[in-house]
């Protein structure tokens, strides 16, 4: 009997192997490809962070103007690239400069304050580009002033793209002109074309003329990956190659020379399409990969124990203590590897959460407590939608429960309240737990507070669309508004109007006084107007001195020309700056739809040309655009030209 129970303990012990092996192997496989996969999305994500930026730097340019070297360099610091955006090694502008016009822009950069400025590599080409602006200007950045990048066929190649299609677009593998001699890394450069102001860029044809040049950005790719991989290039071994699997094609390995796993399970790749490059990730498991999530020894031994108690029992009475001991050491065994696994979950950096069927919370680790602001004895056996931000679309928060309910795991970003009321921004990973029939049993859930990053992301839109200087509405949020309000008034039968506001004399104190003053002088008088205007309405900056007043809803004329004279009244009155009594007026076309034009740009052209007849006629009054002379409102002031 002792030897019966012995055989059948063994075969026992070797169907739970062969059973734990296979579930060991599809278990180590797929979080492989989870790592993996979690991996691509990272890199995926962090370049289009870095196209954002790259939208706003095109837009600041096109608003403003190409800047000076000073401007710029304040532009990027306000970014801080170096917190929110790790990997980016400047931002820069890179001119375009036609044969003809490469000497006086030479001239320009000389008498700019580079006095041994050059254009580089030398020799005679059908075009130029230049490096004309980068910041931060440390000594990396200095070496590339003056280098044209179009000179070099892989830079070009995306340059041409990005001019070709308007969008961004990622270069090939080059080694950036920042490399020295010491720790040469592999590189690649993202650029997004800059055009001029007022030029339609609907056709190729039309994209080519209009091109100033393009805002780029040098990456290197070591202190890229490393800076974005973190942890993840611990175990693994990571590859990514340019387009195609070659030695002349590698981009970054992080384990140079080190031996992979064996089994072809932990070795895959996948392809990305990073700002229309098409890159490779290759990983490829270490050694140690797998040593982590083994435990089938333990489980093994425990079978095994148990057929041994069996064959003791059988053999004699007398060895119940010392099974009572081997029972013992298992239960202590077990109990440390609890203890190991819900340490390693208690540590983790980021909320652990298990929940029921009902998605009622069964267990939370101290730090999504923490990121909720409660006890987390508190938490157990409350529902996750109790979590939920109040004012968060209830669609969305509805679409997210109802997929957990129903067992479909994934990724989701949701607002969160904490206990003190404040509001965050969560990404919410769930994965679901199935019985053998396939019925959820429950859900296990990874929280990240991404509210940081979202925050950047508001900076860096609403940097786009604003005014710097006045944090006004810019040129291009404007026009969106406009066209909305042409379409509602169209729509719904009503007028709207249009006011262009020019600053008569700004020019003379803004040179007589100096930028910082003419700035405050800006500043106050957007505060004058903004006081005459209604909360409905909306006042932006089109550059310079020249501002634009939106009135979406109007009756008539005469309720334009009221608030023009409130506005034109304000600024009549003296500013006092730095004890300095500063006079400057307006003067103020008006344009009404769908009287004087019957969309957006005939109701820009006639407003315009309504603020030209009010400066020609002598300043600091109003004029309505119509067929005739028109009627002015308010009372003049002297001028010849407009500023």
């Amino acid at each position: 009997m002792a030897l019966l129970a012995l055989a059948f303990s063994l075969l026992a012990s070797g169907v739970v192997w062969n059973r734990l092996s296979a579930r060991h192997d599809g278990e180590l496989s797929a979080f492989f490809a989870l790592e993996r996969s979690e991996i691509a999305t990272r890199i995926e994500e962090r370049f289009r962070s870095y196209r954002k930026v790259l939208d706003g730097a095109r837009g600041f340019i096109e608003a403003t103007g190409v800047p000076g070297r000073v401007q710029w360099a304040e532009y990027v610091r306000r970014l801080r690239l170096d917190e929110d955006y790790a990997g980016m090694l400047g931002l820069g502008f890179a001119a375009w400069i036609p044969p003809e016009a490469l000497g006086q822009h030479v001239l320009e950069m000389r008498e700019g304050g580079f006095p041994y400025y050059r254009v580089w590599p030398g020799g005679e080409r059908e075009a130029y580009s230049a490096v004309t602006m980068i910041a931060p200007f440390d000594w990396r950045n200095q070496r590339v002033l003056g280098f044209d990048m179009y000179s070099d066929p892989v830079r070009r190649e995306a340059m041409e793209r990005a001019a070709r299609t308007g969008g961004g677009a990622l270069s090939g593998r080059v080694i950036l002109m920042q490399e020295t001699a010491h720790d040469r890394q592999a590189g690649v450069v993202m650029y997004l074309p800059v055009y001029a102001r007022g030029v339609s860029i609907d056709t190729e044809h039309e994209r080519r003329r209009a091109l100033l040049g393009w805002v780029f950005s040098p990456f290197r790719m070591n202190d890229l990956m490393q800076g974005l991989l973190g942890a993840y290039s611990e175990a693994m071994r990571l590859r990514v190659y340019d387009r195609t699997v070659s030695p002349e094609n590698l981009l970054y390995d992080s384990h140079e020379g080190r031996e992979p796993h064996a089994s072809p399970e932990l070795s895959g790749s996948q392809r990305l399409d990073v700002n229309g490059q098409d890159w490779i990730l290759v990983a490829d498991a270490l050694p140690g990969f797998a040593s982590t999530f083994d435990i089938r020894q333990i489980e093994v031994l425990a079978t095994g124990l148990v057929g041994l108690l069996l064959v003791v029992a059988t053999w004699s009475f007398w060895s119940t203590l010392e099974r009572a001991r081997k029972l013992a050491h298992l239960s202590e065994s077990v109990r440390r590897s609890e203890a190991r696994y819900s340490t390693l979950v208690n540590l983790a950096h980021e909320g652990v959460a298990a929940a029921d069927a009902d998605l009622r919370l069964t267990f939370v680790n101290p730090r999504l407590a923490e990121m909720l602001g409660r006890d987390a004895a508190s938490l157990l056996g409350r529902r996750l939608d109790e979590f939920c931000a109040e004012d968060a679309p209830q669609t969305d928060r509805e679409e997210v429960l109802r997929r957990m309910r129903e067992g479909q795991g994934g990724r989701h970003e949701v607002q969160l309240t904490r206990g003190d009321g404040s509001e965050w921004t969560a990404l919410l990973s769930s994965a679901p737990l199935s019985d053998s029939a396939g019925h959820l049993r429950g859900i296990i859930l990874m929280v990240a507070d991404i509210s940081e990053r979202k925050e950047a992301e508001r900076r860096i839109a609403h940097l786009a669309t604003h005014d710097t200087l006045t944090g006004l509405p810019n040129r291009r949020l404007f026009s969106d508004q406009l066209t909305l309000a042409v379409e509602q008034a169209r729509r719904y039968r009503h007028r709207c109007a249009l006011l262009f506001v020019d600053l008569d004399h700004f020019k003379e104190v803004n040179d007589s006084h100096g930028h910082a003053v003419g700035d405050r002088l800006l500043r106050e008088a957007v505060g004058r107007m903004a006081n005459s205007i209604r909360t409905s309405d909306t006042l932006a900056r089109q550059g310079g001195d020249e501002f634009v007043v939106l009135l979406p809803e109007v009756e008539s004329a005469e309720d334009a020309e009221v608030v023009a004279e409130k506005i034109r009244n304000a600024l009549d009155i003296p500013f006092l700056i730095d004890g300095l009594e500063l006079h400057i007026s307006s003067s103020i076309g008006i344009a009404l739809f769908p009287d004087d034009g019957a969309d957006e740009e005939a109701l820009s052209r006639c407003a315009d040309e309504a603020m030209y007849r009010a400066k020609s006629e002598g300043r600091n009054r109003v004029r309505h655009y119509s067929a005739g002379a028109g009627a002015m409102i308010g009372s003049g002031g002297a001028g010849k030209t407009r500023h």
